[in-house]
């Protein structure tokens, strides 16, 4: 039922998952690229795992849903984004590719 689960998935638990996503991260679930990958971003990409990526969401990880600039954590936005492609458009997972940019951060804490 995804009118009961979406609040699960997106809105308003993906805001606490981002501030926590470095204590909370496992396993990769997206691709990172700075501003040092300039020139040579085509090559990074080809290391993502799927060939068939049909959908990247991106993000430079600031202005996450009213909680300012969370940098690297931000990525939690494109994976919650991508979740719900798949439930609600029905884009098999392996299609997606989330992304972020790294572009520092001004927020001391993160």
């Amino acid at each position: 039922n995804i009118t009961e689960l979406m609040p699960l998935v997106y809105t308003p638990v993906v805001g606490q998952g981002c501030i926590m996503y470095s204590e909370i991260f496992r396993q990769p679930r997206g691709m990172w690229l700075s501003i040092k990958d300039a020139g040579n971003v085509k090559n990074i990409l080809k290391n993502w795992p799927e060939d068939t990526v049909k959908v990247i969401v991106m993000t430079d990880g600031e202005r996450i849903l009213g909680l300012g600039d969370l940098g690297a954590n931000g990525m939690g936005i494109p994976v919650g984004k991508l979740i719900l492609y798949s439930l609600c458009a029905g884009i098999h997972p392996r299609h997606c590719l989330p992304l972020t940019l790294d572009c520092g951060t001004n927020n001391e804490k993160k």
